[in-house]
């Protein structure tokens, strides 16, 4: 299966549990994954027939400042089905990146992957 990915999206957003966490934006990484088929697409040399990264980025970015979730597990989850149901990928896998939260780490985070079944049913 091909591949289309995003590595190091970089947004900052509020995000996080803690009182303290919601009162500023904090700095977030995503690694995003979409397996699809790319044949069309290289064939024709058309947009149109390729998941349009740049497209993704700005959505990615969109969804997470406006969402403002308590858990970063909830939007690798909003993110994973905004992109299933708007780009048609067969699966997407989101990682995403806290690398404030932890200061003895150099990041946290979650992964998750999702598939286009997943969402029909």
């Amino acid at each position: 299966m091909d591949k289309t990915f995003i590595r190091d999206l970089k947004v900052h957003a509020v995000i996080g549990v803690y009182d303290f966490e919601r009162k500023h934006a904090q700095p977030l990484s995503f690694d995003i994954e979409m397996t699809s088929d790319l044949t069309g697409a290289a064939q024709s040399d058309d947009l149109n027939q390729a998941i349009n990264y740049a497209a993704v980025s700005q959505d990615v970015i969109d969804l997470t400042k406006s969402l403002k979730p308590l858990l970063i597990e909830r939007l690798a989850d909003a993110v994973a089905t905004m992109i299933l149901e708007k780009y048609q990928p067969q699966s997407v896998t989101i990682r995403i990146s806290k690398p404030d939260a932890v200061p003895a780490a150099a990041a946290v985070g979650v992964e998750i992957t999702r598939s286009n079944r997943s969402i029909i049913s």
